[in-house]
């Protein structure tokens, strides 16, 4: 059982070498932009749901 998870990792050791080092930091770099705006326009749209069960009277 262990060869078997220790080829699995390494094969995918090799693939990331592969497919990801020649990028350098743009995977990092784009995911952590997409994570960013994503947190900007969560906390917009929490923003305005918000004031919305503010003026309601609702539950926030």
């Amino acid at each position: 059982m262990t060869k078997l998870w220790y080829g699995i990792g390494h094969f995918m050791q090799t693939l990331m070498d592969w497919v990801l080092t020649p990028f350098g930091w743009a995977p990092v770099v784009i995911f952590s932009l997409v994570l960013a705006f994503g947190a900007i326009y969560w906390l917009m749209l929490q923003g305005r749901f918000t004031r919305a069960a503010k003026e309601k009277g609702g539950h926030l």
